[in-house]
């Protein structure tokens, strides 16, 4: 990922009278949360998007004023934008357009317990020689006239708050399974033009609906045919989706000589397993999407657009999703309007996502207007994709998750998860009421956790790990899989999840009217229908909103 730079200075918040009660005061300096950062006099330096803070603890719900003194420098015309979070899920931002110290407030309602309340840098960024910083010289938190004086709290406090709104959120979680992922249907079995009834019936699900997903990067890239073979069957076995690369430096490193024959082996292996394939990405600002034969500058829009032509018309009808334009608001070099009407004319079954990152660490309001915008100009995409790993070691707490999804769920678009990556290596957890380190225990809780919290959402559709290996994969100890491809816990924890608790197989027996009715995870089933030992089989798709009234005949 790109690494970006911002200073932000924080240098105390001051005790002040509002209503009859006290300002929670905190200095900077000796402040316990602080996102990646250094030292410096007089406050704090953040070195990207972050915030700094510290444990706050309310009496009594209600409205608060948080008053920040500060100031900014611009780049490209842009000033920074400043909000104030409350356990990490911030509130509207400001645009702090002035190189003088000037005063801003934010009306906050905040609940009863123990939170964090922070200062929030949203929009760093460096273009040319022009370094966007937030400088914060004060922050007062003033409870309203007659509310109650906010205080200081210790991290065990807030962490045992912490695991509260955890459970809670998991238990959303599972009622949005039941809810949201589940439907009814009915096998009716007949022979003859007649109902048949006491027929024994098993209705099994063979495929989600949902996708599950992971890069195929390793594909075919290993030394050894036994370390391809236990690859792929490592894959199949868990998953029922991959996306398969295009960067262009490395895809077409000869112009006009893309490396159409690898992607061609893994089409032609996906449809033999069921395993629906998303391309990423056709363009890019990153380095790794600009082809070397260009002189280190993106192609031409004439060039582009023969590119997103040509692979979209090629891969139609084997690559369903597509990644056109990846991480448009970190990179803004490359517009989407124009790519994104190129793929649909190319492909108009495809579906097109927009994908960027760091959404989940603080809803990142840059992605949500570029989106916005996309909306009012008529821009053709059909999903928007929220990448989960920046930053890096950061344990996104879960019910904020569930704050971005619904958020992002406005939009009206599906949402994908494009790439998911809690590593194992040992970095120290970041972002979370939990602390320790990322090892493979920990991995594999946050990995099933998560991707509960996913599941359960009504707009989500898609959920991708980034990358099965440990052999290969782009962060250290983010693989599924040990370096020698055996399982670490995460692996099966998924399997177990995936494969069995939202694997619905159901048993049972025709009615007098002929019919067996059961509820189920929405996906492919295989109805398997015994009587007067006869078996027939049959497969149908249980989908969302649809009568799922299916007959099988025993002819």
């Amino acid at each position: 990922m790109p690494r970006t730079c911002l200073c932000a200075l924080v240098a105390l918040l001051v005790l002040v009278l509002a209503g009859g009660a006290r300002a929670l005061t905190i200095e900077a300096e000796t402040a316990r949360i602080r996102t990646v950062g250094a030292a410096m006099e007089g406050g704090w330096n953040l070195h990207s998007n972050g915030e700094v803070g510290d444990y706050v603890r309310i009496g009594k719900a209600g409205r608060y004023t948080v008053a920040l003194r500060a100031c900014g420098s611009p780049a490209k015309g842009v000033w920074p934008l400043a909000a104030v979070s409350v356990d990490r899920t911030h509130g509207k931002p400001v645009s702090v357009a002035s190189s003088e110290f000037r005063d801003y407030t934010f009306e906050v309602t905040i609940p009863r317990g123990v939170h964090t309340v922070a200062v929030t840098f949203l929009n760093d960024t460096v273009v040319g020689g022009e370094d966007r910083n937030l400088y914060l010289d004060r922050i007062e938190i003033r409870p309203a006239e007659g509310g109650a004086e906010p205080t200081s709290a210790s991290h065990d406090d807030w962490a045992a708050m912490g695991e509260r709104r955890e459970a809670a959120a998991l238990e959303k979680a599972d009622e949005g399974v039941e809810k949201h992922r589940k439907a009814d249907a009915t096998v009716r079995v007949v022979r003859a033009g007649k109902n048949v009834a006491d027929a024994a019936v098993r209705a099994e699900l063979v495929r989600h609906e949902f996708l599950f997903g992971c890069n195929i990067y390793r594909f075919d890239r290993y030394k050894l045919p036994e370390q391809n073979a236990t690859y792929k069957r490592r894959f199949r076995e868990l998953f029922n989706a991959a996306t398969t690369g295009f960067y262009w430096a490395a895809y077409e490193r000869e112009r006009g000589k893309p490396d159409y024959a690898y992607t061609d082996a893994v089409v032609a292996w996906a449809k033999q397993h069921g395993i629906r394939l998303k391309g990423h990405p056709l363009l890019w600002g990153h380095q790794a999407g600009v082809p070397r034969w260009a002189g280190g500058k993106q192609p031409p829009p004439e060039v582009q657009k023969a590119r997103v032509t040509e692979i979209c018309k090629r891969f139609a009808g084997k690559i369903a999703f597509w990644e056109v334009v990846n991480e448009p608001s970190h990179l803004p070099g490359l517009k989407i309007d124009g790519p994104y009407r190129w793929a649909r004319a190319a492909d108009p079954t495809a579906h097109l996502i927009v994908n960027d990152y760091h959404v989940m660490a603080d809803g990142y309001p840059p992605f949500f207007a570029l989106l916005e915008k996309a909306l009012a100009d008529g821009t053709p995409f059909d999903g928007l994709g929220i990448q989960a790993h920046e930053p890096r070691t950061m344990r996104f707490p879960l019910e904020g998750v569930q704050r971005v999804l619904d958020r992002y769920a406005t939009l009206g678009k599906a949402i994908h998860i494009t790439e998911f990556t809690p590593t194992s290596a040992g970095a120290a957890i970041t972002g979370s009421h939990r602390e320790g380190v990322w090892n493979e225990t920990a991995q594999a809780e946050y990995a099933e956790r998560f991707y509960r919290v996913v599941f359960g959402h009504p707009v989500t559709v898609a959920l991708v790990w980034w990358d099965l290996s440990d052999s290969g994969s782009w962060l250290k100890g983010g693989g599924l899989l040990r370096n020698d491809l055996s399982p670490k816990p995460a692996y099966d924890a998924l399997r177990r999840l995936i494969h069995r608790e939202w694997k619905t197989k159901a048993d049972g027996r025709t009615d007098g009217t002929g019919a067996f009715a059961f509820r189920g995870i929405r996906g492919t089933y295989r109805v398997t229908v015994e009587s007067g030992g006869v078996t027939t089989a049959a497969e149908f798709v249980l989908a969302k909103d649809k009568p799922n009234q299916w007959t099988v005949r025993m002819e």
